[in-house]
């Protein structure tokens, strides 16, 4: 175990386990989330929702399930489905480049592993900074630096996501 990487930050699985410097709550008006990379877009998740952050080398894929899944991966014996957003969200793929880290996410009693680019930090973000859009269907919002805020909870209610579903 390496106490630092070559940048000279502390190695990724320690950041991510460590608690942010200050309690999420209502009170601080802010919000913390892991921030990640999809092609050149940048979006984040509320932390509190993450249960791993880890590289893939390898999806299994699963016939007959829908495009936007591409398989399951084996986390720690556990057998985890995994979504590409580029795909869920209809955005253009470049197949040239394809994810290779996993997030797995939990809500709605619901556990899916999101496949990313790259998963950079965990920050925080003042909710005062986050403005309202209504063209992203499952986002809570976008900062003037253009990361998203994606609203996981509301993106588990999407009845494709649901083994026997519909389309939502």
């Amino acid at each position: 175990w390496r106490s630092r990487r070559p940048d000279g930050r502390p190695p990724r699985a320690r950041q991510y386990a460590s608690l942010p410097p200050e309690r999420d709550d209502e009170a601080t008006g802010k919000r913390f989330v892991l921030t990640f990379a999809l092609g050149a877009e940048r979006y984040a998740i509320d932390v509190k929702l993450v249960r791993i952050v880890r590289s893939v080398d390898h999806v299994f894929s699963v016939p007959g399930t829908p495009h936007f899944f591409p398989g399951v991966v084996n986390v720690r014996g556990q057998i985890i489905t995994a979504i590409d957003l580029r795909l869920f969200f209809d955005m253009t793929v470049d197949d040239s480049a394809p994810p290779r880290e996993l997030i797995v996410v939990e809500a709605n009693n619901l556990q899916i592993g999101l496949l990313a680019h790259h998963v950079y930090d965990v920050i925080s973000v003042p909710e005062i900074a986050v403005e309202a859009i209504d063209d992203i269907r499952y986002a809570h919002g976008v900062t003037a630096d253009h990361l998203v805020l994606l609203d996981i909870a509301r993106m588990f209610e999407d009845g494709r996501l649901i083994v026997g579903g519909v389309d939502g």
